[in-house]
This record gives structure tokens, C-alpha cells and sequence, in this order.
């Protein structure tokens, strides 16, 4: 973690206490919320809650519908004022959606489980061994001794199913199916929740799927597989968000890569780059180049420029950092 401002590091024991301790919260998630940042701060906005604390998430202009339940009653009214304001899932204050930009240099705990992380907060709860930051919400609610909640549950496990491909990725450990089997035993619904993020898709995804397939190149012996998506691409088959998340880890099932790459056209010469790679290549660290990062697996980074040089650029780190040069 390299530390931007002074920022305190704490244990489990010393978050749980720092909680107590606090009220008035708001639980900011990041840009393009993914199912580990929304659940996270549902299951966190419920346990403080539970432990009689006035807890609301800000609003996030990017969340895409699929995510929307998780936000059921928890939503800040536009006048709420916080006394104290925790960050979840967020590596970096410049992954904070627009709606939360005026807290920037305001936070006052950041739970994350990024080893990338820039340590912008006060205080950083911070585990990467976690496979996702619902693992750590779950720890603190077993060391707070709170009652069952299927809620509270239905956030954690939105969390550790989504940031494991639902248990399937190497950051899957012992701990993660310790999560899961707690939310299963509390009465969850888990085969609901697969069933919306894991055995569901639109007919745009397919279109994606299929649009991706045909605009994939090869180098490196095979070992890089890269593609880029324009917009005109993406509104021609009626693609939106939802529709295009997690694409890169596709290529990367390919047999023989190491590493796939997929950009996304965001803008004009605007492109945001996601990096899915076997563990050997660092995609966190390759995506650092570019003013990236996330997971050693699991990255991404946005681009500015012609969309061909973009994805040129990345593709020419990641032959290098296999040894392609």
C-alpha cells in the first residue's frame, strides 16, 4: 500500500471499536459499482444500523439495475448531513463517482482489501488476503456478536460471490466459503442471488460476447488475447453496462492466455481497459503503468487517445512483462 497522507492503520478489534464510538455515517462506493462495493456497503449501512447508528449509502449516479435491490431503504436523503464518512471497496479517491466528489480528502475510514490501495483516508481497514471486502463486513459483524439478518447477509454474499466469479477465481479461500456458508446458514437464498448475477443474460450480452469473439487478436505465441470495443459497436447491438462487465475474463479462458485485454470505448478517445490474467503476469501491476490497478489477476485502468495506439500501448507492457520484446 503506498500512503499518499498519514493514514492509520487499524485492526479488526480497532474498527469494530472505532464504529461504536462513531454516528452519523455515509458509505461511499466506487465508480462502476461492482457487486463487492454495493453489497459491502449494504451489509456495513445494516450492521451499523443494527448497532443503532444513523448509516446511509450516497447515491451512485453509475450503479446499473442489476445492483439496484442492494440500495432497498439505504439510500442518503439529499439533506443528510454525516459526521462521519467510510469508504468501501475503494482503492483510490479518484474511483469515486461524481456524486461523491465532495468528499474527497473527508474520509474518515476506508475498508478495503486493494494491496494497491493509496491510503487517501484517515484510517484504512485493509486485508488482502480477502477475496472480497464482504469477507472483512462479515468478520466485524461476528466480532460485534450481531443476530442473524438476511439482508445483512444478502450484502455479504452479493460480495464474495461476485469478486470470485461465484467461487471459481484463485482468490477463493477457505475463509471466502466460510462467508458464504454463514449467509447460507442464517436462511439466504443463495441460488437467487447466482441466479441474477451468474445464470442470467440479456441478449445484448450475447451480442457482446459474440462482438468481443470476432474482434479478438492474438500475439505473444498466443499467450495475450486483446480486443477493442467502439461505441458505435456497443449502440449498434443495444449494449449497456451491465452488459459489458466482466468481459475480459472470457478471452482469458482460452486455452494457452495468460493474459487477456478489452477495451471499452467510454467517450471520445476515451477507453476504459480491464485486464484479466493466469496469476504468472501481474494485471495490478501492469495496469500501475497506466494509472490503474486492483488485483494481481484482476485489474483495469482508463485510457485516453486513438483507440488502436490504446490498446497497442497496454498490449506492448503486457508482451513485455511475459518477456516479449
Amino acid at each position: 500500500m503506498t500512503m499518499t497522507k498519514t493514514t492509520t492503520p487499524l485492526t479488526l478489534n480497532e474498527t469494530a471499536e472505532f464504529l461504536r464510538q462513531r454516528d452519523g455515517f455515509l458509505i461511499l462506493t466506487h465508480r462502476r459499482p461492482d457487486g463487492d462495493t454495493v453489497g459491502s456497503a449494504a451489509a456495513l449501512c445494516r450492521l451499523l444500523r443494527w448497532l443503532g447508528k444513523t448509516a446511509w449509502m450516497q447515491a451512485n449516479e453509475e450503479l446499473t439495475e442489476k445492483y439496484r435491490f442492494l440500495y432497498d431503504g439505504l439510500l442518503a436523503p439529499a439533506e443528510f448531513q454525516p459526521e462521519t464518512v467510510l469508504a468501501v471497496d475503494v482503492a483510490d479517491e479518484n474511483l469515486l463517482p461524481q456524486s461523491a466528489q465532495s468528499w474527497r480528502g473527508k474520509i474518515d475510514l476506508c475498508v478495503d482489501h486493494h494491496p494497491s490501495n493509496a491510503g487517501y483516508a484517515d484510517r484504512i481497514l485493509l486485508d488482502a488476503r480477502c477475496a472480497a471486502v464482504g469477507e472483512l463486513i462479515w468478520q466485524l459483524a461476528l466480532l460485534l456478536e450481531m443476530p442473524a439478518d438476511l439482508a445483512f447477509c444478502q450484502g455479504v454474499y452479493t460480495a464474495v460471490a461476485t469478486d470470485t466469479g461465484c467461487f471459481r477465481y484463485a482468490n477463493t479461500a477457505a475463509q471466502t466459503h466460510r462467508a458464504a456458508a454463514y449467509c447460507m446458514e442464517q436462511g439466504l437464498d443463495c441460488e437467487a442471488i447466482n441466479q441474477i448475477f451468474f445464470e442470467t443474460k440479456t441478449r445484448a450480452r450475447f451480442q457482446a460476447e459474440r462482438l468481443l469473439f470476432e474482434r479478438l487478436r492474438f500475439s505473444a505465441e498466443g499467450k495475450i488475447a486483446a480486443a477493442l470495443l467502439t461505441q458505435g459497436e456497443i449502440q449498434a447491438i443495444g449494449a449497456g453496462p451491465d452488459d459489458l462487465d466482466n468481459l475480459a475474463a472470457l478471452p482469458r479462458q482460452i486455452e494457452g492466455t495468460r493474459c487477456a485485454v478489452v477495451l471499452i470505448q467510454t467517450g471520445e478517445n476515451q477507453f476504459k481497459a480491464s485486464v484479466r490474467t493466469d496469476g504468472g503476469l501481474d494485471a495490478s501491476a501492469l495496469c500501475a503503468r497506466f494509472g490503474g490497478g486492483g488485483h494481481s489477476r484482476a485489474a483495469g485502468c482508463a485510457l485516453e487517445g486513438a483507440g488502436e495506439d490504446c490498446l497497442a500501448h497496454i498490449t506492448a507492457a503486457a508482451q513485455e512483462a511475459l518477456g516479449y520484446v
